[in-house]
Formats: structure tokens, sequence, C-alpha cells
């Protein structure tokens, strides 16, 4: 394949996927075949937009191309994944890439069986900000502590999943890149409010190295927020994805009983970047035999695992107290 172009299709050209598809149509390394979509009229604009084809069935569209994006709803990720694969093409997934472990383990054993790429759409971890963490050396020293916040204003889309596996699930996957070690304990709570699936929810997470994490989410907030603070010994980052800033700071002073520390550090802008475009980059890389920032389907499985015990102890919790709080506790 090393001379030619690296065919590729997209399987949901929604409100994502038809960026997707942009961005394939861009690589220098990629040709886009061609589109499906079940909404034959949606299918059919996004291909006449981009030059492609809209394809009748997946199974069609499979038989033409050598790597697939699936950015149908969550319900339809085994399915549609294990069909890819079976069908001998790599498969970029977006998150999260299935609704149980049993789907997931399904699409990480087919893929091995079929010796094809399989990787997962967590967009942030393309963020310059990420990227920057990771070459100042943060697997040497992870967090001791991490708060992450992400709310969005409510909007008719992946209503068919909770906020967990929406938005909560590209912090959890952060968490579980960072911190190398397992999660000992999660509490959470969560409220379904505009509608039947949780919308906002919070959770509270410890790990077996000590670190801890507070990560809340939701997708009925008054504005859009993307913020994250990680402490590490004598230093403290903050990280604002929207607003592409990130300040570094650092805890000087004397190891003197009585001495008051400085702190050295300042917030910077960070570079602009085209967050899908890399993410298909790093995909049609991995497909073409060269080494990839791509998530790889294992931790697309953990970053899953660990969003499905968060809404674990969201359902416990609710089913220990229920919509509100026993008198005696709400007011004490």
């Amino acid at each position: 394949m090393s001379g030619s172009l690296l065919r590729c299709g997209v399987v949901g050209v929604g409100s994502l996927g038809r960026h997707h598809a942009r961005k394939v149509v861009d690589h220098p390394e990629a040709e886009l075949v061609g589109v499906f979509d079940p909404d034959s009229e949606r299918a059919r604009a996004s291909s006449d937009e981009l030059a492609s084809r809209a394809f009748p069935a997946v199974e069609a569209l499979l038989d033409e191309v050598d790597a697939v994006i699936v950015a149908a709803p969550t319900e339809y990720h085994g399915a549609l994944g294990e069909r890819a694969l079976h069908a001998g093409v790599h498969l970029l997934m977006e998150k999260p890439l299935a609704t149980t472990l049993t789907e997931a383990d399904r699409l990480l054993e087919a893929a091995e069986r079929a010796d094809r790429v399989l990787q997962v759409g967590h967009l942030t971890r393309f963020h310059p900000g990420v990227q920057r963490l990771a070459e100042q050396g943060l697997d040497r020293s992870p967090p001791r502590y991490v708060e992450a916040n992400r709310l969005n204003p409510f909007q008719p889309r992946s209503l068919d999943i909770d906020v967990i596996l929406d938005l909560m699930v590209h912090d959890l996957d952060l968490l579980r890149h960072w911190i190398p070690a397992p999660v000992t304990e999660v509490r959470a709570l969560g409220v379904p409010l505009v509608t039947d699936k949780v919308d906002m929810a919070n959770a509270r997470l410890a790990f077996a190295n000590g670190a801890v994490a507070n990560v809340t989410a939701s997708r009925v907030a008054r504005k859009r927020l993307r913020e994250l603070r990680l402490f590490q010994p004598r230093r403290y980052v903050s990280l604002d994805f929207a607003g592409g800033t990130m300040g570094v700071y650092q805890v000087d002073g004397s190891q003197d009983l009585g001495a008051i520390p400085g702190v050295r550090g300042e917030a910077t802008e960070l570079p602009e970047a085209d967050l899908l475009a890399e993410e298909v980059a790093a995909f049609v890389a991995a497909c073409r035999g060269r080494s990839s920032r791509g998530v790889p389907g294992s931790e697309g499985r953990a970053a899953l695992a660990l969003g499905l015990t968060v809404r674990e102890a969201v359902e416990d919790h609710f089913a220990r107290y229920g919509p509100s709080l026993p008198a005696d506790e709400a007011n004490p």
C-alpha cells in the first residue's frame, strides 16, 4: 500500500461523521471512496459535497475500502465494528468504543484475528496541552490529584448514551492514560434532567498509588467549559481546553521549617490545532504500518470500563438515596 492511497469510507455522516469525511478528503495519503448513512438523503448530500459515493449498504462500502471510520450512534458500534473487521478493514471507532465490555472485547478479538488496526476517537489526546504534558514527562511523575470539568449546553445529539459515556469518558481516558495504577474506589452521583438518561454526573476516583481525581460532566450547562487542573509534587498545571491556554506553576522555596515557598510560572497560549485532522492522520499512519499517536482499542476499552464503573456507582447512589437525601441528611 506504500505507493497508493488508503481507500477510506465513513459510516454515519451526521454532526461528526461528515467532519471525519472532510478530513479524509484533505489527507494526502487517503482517498474517500464513499459514505454510508441510513438516512439516504444525508448520505447523498455528504457524498455530493465531497465528490464521493453514497453506498446503499454497509457491506457494499466495506467491499471497496481498506479502512473505515464509524461515527454512528453508540448502540451500533459493536455490530458495525465487527462487520468491518471481519471484512478485513482497518477501523477507527468514534468514542466510546462500544456500549458494553462484552462488545468491546469482541471488537478487540476481531481486530487481532484479522490483524487490522483498531483505534478509538478519544480526540482530547491530540490536544496541544495534552501533548505538551507528555513532552514534559508526565508519565515519569504522575499527578497526585486531578480535577476535571467538562460542561456543554444541551444539544440534541448523542442522546442514546448518558453524559458519562458522552462527555466524561474523555477525562476518564486521560486519567487512565496518566495514572499508572488501578482504580480502587469510585463514588459518584448523577441526575437525568432533560432526557431519560444521566445528564449531569460527578465522580470521585481513588487509585492504588494514592492519587485522587474529581471529575464532573454536564450536557445541560449554561455555557461550554473544558478545564482540567492537576497537581504533582511541587507542581500545578491548569489546562483550559476550550480557551487554548495552559498554566504551569512550580513551587520554590527553602526546605527549612517555617520558610515561605514561592511560586513561579505563568499561563501561556497554546498553538491552534485541528484535532480531528490529527486523529485521522494518526489512523492513516497506523493503517500504513507506521508508528502512530492514535488511541488503540485496548485503551478505548479501559476508558469504557471506567465509565461503566462510574455509571454503576451513580446507580448505586440513586438506589440508596433516591432523587433526594433523607430528611436527616438533607437537614442536619
